[in-house]
């Protein structure tokens, strides 16, 4: 018995070595960059920062929040989402070189306030439709009445 478990043992390891021994890093890390030991360029750091920044945007800002507040409050939802801003979180930041949190942050700022703005409008669009149908509804009933 025990020398099978040792033949056995000997045969996972003898198979499994040329891959341990040979092992190559995956295409995909080799296609993104991550094998490439140079610095990244201004160019690349900011074209990152900004992918990072609106898709960390479109995770953390409630375009169904802002919606409803645009349907509840009209224009003052609107105004509202215009002027209020959204700041990154910081530890997103971390270790990040300049070129780098300057995109990003401001990239951040202009995505949220984008997405606010669109769906507190589409609330206060909603709104106007639903009051507009309902004083339609209302005239046409009412008039029919006189």
């Amino acid at each position: 018995m025990k020398s099978q478990f040792t033949l056995l043992l000997f045969v996972v390891l003898l198979v499994s070595l040329p891959s341990v021994v040979f092992a190559q890093p995956p295409l995909s890390a080799v296609h993104s960059g991550e094998m490439s030991q140079t610095a990244p360029t201004a160019e690349e750091e900011y074209a990152k920062a900004q992918r990072d920044a609106k898709r960390d945007a479109d995770i953390h800002v409630s375009s169904g929040t802002w919606f409803a507040f645009g349907l509840f409050c009209g224009g003052i939802g609107i105004i509202t989402a215009a002027i209020r801003s959204s700041n990154a979180d910081p530890a997103q930041l971390v270790g990040k070189s300049p070129v780098y949190v300057a995109t990003y942050v401001n990239t951040y700022r202009s995505a949220a306030r984008e997405r606010k703005l669109k769906s507190s409008a589409t609330g206060c669009a909603t709104q106007s439709g639903i009051i507009s149908l309902s004083l339609g509804l209302f005239l046409a009933i009412t008039s029919e009445n006189f």
